[in-house]
């Protein structure tokens, strides 16, 4: 029987073979999961109703086994497999979409970068950063990657509210973008989501913007006067760019830009919820979400709130 091989040596499955492992691999993780949490919330409960230590520590520790030995090797071993088989598709995919990424990245998006430019207005420590990815579209040099933001907030607990425990709080998912010379180089604005609960989704009115959004200057004053109606009608139009998304910030400075969107749009990527037997809905999703970015960087190219008073 001959064997397929890709250029570098490696065995090259069938779709039908690369879909029943990845089935395989779904299904210990989906078990691992599952029992897991349901040990683990037994245990919080046995913790309340019975106060019975050992059996508290039992549930807990097998539920968190669980999902350490059996959950987690097993979305290492199904992403190791999905770049082994389908990574040379998806680098194929984004030279062809965006060119060739840079030995050394001109517009980094780490934590560091991420600190330096204070991109939310809320606190957070953790940053978890993946899918960097940096290339050209029309001319235009961007960066752009997914990230998870996370703040530890620590709160009493206990039966009689006695200790203190440390629990992490999600304030930002989504995806992080940074082009350069997009704008005008004398502007210098921060745009900030105020974590407000979201009533209206109308953005461009200027009182119900100024309610949900803070504008301020790199020297952190207020810079209510330099918000546009363009800018506010950018920023409707990245919200309405994909469902439940809302601009985290959006950062004007020395001709580049900034942008944090909480989104469930996942770039160069393929969201967990994805059943991994569809071999071909993974390509087909891997392109989406590079044609996604390129639709969210033309809203940015497009805007008159940047290119209006671009020299």
């Amino acid at each position: 029987m001959k064997n397929n091989m890709d250029p570098i040596g490696r065995e090259k499955m069938t779709d039908q073979e690369l879909s029943q492992a990845f089935g395989r691999y779904q299904r210990r993780e989906s078990i691992g999961i599952l029992l897991g949490a349901l040990l683990v919330i037994a245990g919080c409960i046995s913790a309340f109703v019975q106060h019975n230590l050992p059996l508290v520590c039992i549930l807990v520790f097998a539920g968190v086994g669980l999902i350490l030995l059996l959950a987690l090797p097993a979305q290492k071993k199904k992403k190791a497999l999905m770049e082994q088989q389908l990574g040379g598709f998806f680098r194929t995919e984004l030279t062809q979409a965006f060119g060739p990424e840079p030995q050394t990245p001109e517009l980094p998006i780490d934590h560091a970068y991420l600190k330096k430019v204070e991109l939310l207005a809320c606190p957070w420590e953790q940053a978890s950063i993946t899918e960097f990815h940096e290339g050209e579209h029309k001319g235009m040099r961007f960066s752009a990657a997914n990230a998870e933001l996370q703040h530890m907030v620590e709160e009493k607990s206990g039966p009689n509210n006695d200790n203190w425990m440390t629990r992490t709080e999600t304030v930002f998912r989504g995806v992080i973008v940074r082009c350069k010379g997009i704008c005008d180089p004398a502007l210098d604005m921060a745009v900030r989501d105020l974590y407000q609960e979201r009533k209206q989704k109308d953005v461009t009115d200027p009182a119900v913007f100024s309610w949900y959004f803070s504008a301020r200057n790199a020297d952190g004053q207020e810079a209510d006067a330099l918000v546009t109606p363009q800018l506010r009608e950018l920023v409707q139009r990245l919200e309405n760019a994909s469902s439940n998304a809302k601009v985290g910030c959006l950062i004007l400075q020395g001709g580049d830009l900034t942008l944090a969107l909480n989104t469930r749009y996942v770039f160069a990527g393929i969201p967990p919820e994805l059943d991994m037997r569809d071999v071909d809905g993974i390509r087909k999703w891997f392109t989406a979400s590079l044609a996604g970015m390129g639709g969210l960087l033309d809203i940015l190219q497009a805007s008159p709130a940047l290119t209006g008073a671009k020299k």
